[in-house]
Order: structure tokens, then C-alpha cells, then sequence
């Protein structure tokens, strides 16, 4: 529509120029330049509008966009995808991208225990390109801060209320695929395609952090006295068994020094009753028969001085 506009504009101007031109023929002087501007600019009046209507039906869309074509206030329903198309010279182009784009806010909710959380959330988004220009007839080209502000925040409101705030962080990957989910249809009613949500730099009052602070200290001092506890006992525990252990080791130790001084005097007993059984009086003759050295013992009688050697017998 603007080009018809521009391309009447040129017509009516070159109309005028013309006529100026013709009507100034008659002064002395300027019927020749005036009788050539007069038919150039009748000339230019109609093929400046031509050209101008000719390049308005050539329409070039970028990579990643949808145009969406109007005409006279009305929305073509099919939009005009990437490439040279060729279109109404009438109507009006709208680009719009249909790339991956970027919602980035932060957003203050409140926790079940109504504690103030802050969030930063970022969303990634895309116009869907089937549904350009549906969504430009009911809301806009401005569609992202119409719909996903308000949708972001309401949702992320939603989740953070079902949980504690000493919950939050740790339950922050479920919050954020429940709030993934909820916001994908969500945005799915008005032909935007949610890619992806982050949850990040997610923080508390200076009150209840302080608060958390002072927990945590706490929390960290019963642990390490638990671990001391623990130690001591185990420790306790070592010791008790070592001691144990050494008395154990002592009472075997005598038990088997008593077991071998037992052993030992059944042995020697044993024997002593082995040799008492093998000892006769013939035994004990010979034996003495062994050893004897062939000397016969001496007796003296009286005062006399005689010696007697008598032969001894062992009965």
C-alpha cells in the first residue's frame, strides 16, 4: 500500500511538472527546454508509477522471518515464507522473525511458608511460522511482552508457592520442568513455541538468608560434634578390643605353657613307670658286672694288719 501511495505521489507531481512546463512554453526563450520537460516529465508520470508498482509485487524475505501480508486492514491467513515471493502490490508486508529468541527478567514470588523468593528465568521462544499470522491478527508484532511476561511470571508464581523456601534450592530442577511444561502450553495457544527454560540466581530476603546462614553453622557444629562422638566411641572401642585381645593372648599363653609342663611331666612319668617296670635283680647284676673294674674289696682284721679281699655278691 505504500508504494501505490509513493507511486501516486510521483504521478500527480510529474502531472504538475508537466503542465508548468507546457504552460511555459509561450515565453520568449523556453519553448524548446520547456517543450522537452513538459513531455519528459508526462513520460516520467507514467513510467515511475509502472516501476514502482512492477518492484512492489517482488517482496524479499529474510532467512529466519515470516511476512505476513495485509490488505486494506485484512490478514492474508497463509504467511509468505523466506525467499523472493511475489505478492498483491496493494498490500502490506509485515516481517517477523521466527528465529530462536530471548526472554530474559527477574521476577519476585513468594515460597509455601510465605517466604520472598527473587528469580532470574530466561526463556528461549519462537514465533511459530505456521501461526505468524494468526498471532500478529490477535495481539501484535510486540506478542513477547503481551504474553510471555505475564505468562512467565504467573506460572513461576504457581510452583515456587507449592514448596518451603529451604526446599527451593534444592528442588529447583523439578521447579523448573514443571514450570517448563505449564509455560509450553501455555504459549502453545498463541502459536509460540517454548525451546527452553532457566532458572537462575535464585535468592531470599537478607532476614531469612541470615537465618539460613546461622542454620547451616549450626547444622555443621552438631555434625562435627556427631563425627567427634563417633570417633571417640570408635576409638573407645579399639582400645577396649586391644585390651581384649592382649588378655585373651596372655591366657592362651599360660594356658599353653600349662599344657606343655602337663605334657612334659606325663611323658617323664610315663617313662619313670617304663623303667621302673624293666628294672630286676638280674638286670641290676649285670649292670653291676659292667662297670665292676676286677678288684675285689679289702677288709682289715683287727690290729693284725692282714687284708682279706673277700668277693662281694649282690643278692
Amino acid at each position: 500500500m505504500t508504494t501505490i501511495i509513493f507511486a501516486g505521489l510521483a504521478f500527480a507531481a510529474l502531472i504538475v511538472v508537466s503542465r508548468v512546463a507546457a504552460a511555459r512554453r509561450s515565453e520568449p526563450g523556453q519553448q524548446q527546454a520547456m517543450g522537452i520537460l513538459s513531455k519528459g516529465a508526462m513520460v516520467g508520470a507514467v513510467v515511475v508509477p509502472l516501476v514502482l508498482i512492477l518492484f512492489s509485487t517482488f517482496r524479499g524475505v529474510p532467512a529466519g522471518h515470516v511476512g505476513v501480508a495485509i490488505l486494506f486492514g485484512d490478514v492474508h491467513p497463509e504467511p509468505l515464507q523466506e525467499g523472493l515471493r511475489i505478492v498483491n502490490p496493494l498490500m502490506d508486508v509485515q516481517m517477523m522473525s521466527a528465529q530462536i529468541l530471548k526472554h530474559e527478567a527477574q521476577y519476585d514470588a513468594a515460597s509455601k511458608d510465605l517466604q520472598a523468593v527473587h528469580i532470574t528465568m530466561a526463556l528461549n521462544y519462537r514465533l511459530k511460522p505456521e501461526k505468524a499470522a494468526e498471532t500478529y491478527k490477535s495481539i501484535g508484532v510486540r506478542y513477547a511482552d503481551i504474553v510471555i511476561v505475564s505468562a512467565a511470571q504467573e506460572v513461576l508464581k504457581a510452583n515456587t508457592a507449592l514448596h518451603i523456601a529451604s526446599e527451593i534450592l534444592q528442588t529447583r530442577p523439578k521447579i523448573k520442568e514443571d514450570v517448563q511444561v505449564q509455560l509450553k502450553t501455555w504459549l502453545d495457544k498463541y502459536g509460540i513455541e517454548l525451546k527452553e527454560v532457566a532458572l537462575s540466581n535464585i535468592s531470599f530476603d537478607t532476614g531469612y538468608t541470615h537465618a539460613i546462614e546461622q542454620k547451616q553453622i549450626q547444622e555443621q557444629l552438631a555434625e562435627q560434634k556427631k563425627y567427634e562422638l563417633i570417633k571417640a566411641t570408635r576409638e573407645a572401642e579399639i582400645s577396649v578390643a586391644t585390651s581384649k585381645g592382649q588378655a585373651e593372648g596372655l591366657r592362651e599363653q599360660a594356658r599353653g605353657k600349662a599344657d606343655a609342663l602337663r605334657t612334659e611331666s606325663e611323658a617323664q612319668e610315663a617313662y619313670n613307670r617304663r623303667v621302673s617296670g624293666s628294672v630286676t635283680p638280674a638286670l641290676i647284676q649285670m649292670e653291676y658286672i659292667k662297670r665292676w673294674d676286677g678288684k675285689l674289696p679289702q677288709y682289715v682284721l683287727g690290729g693284725s694288719g692282714v687284708i682279706f679281699q673277700i668277693p662281694q655278691i649282690d643278692k
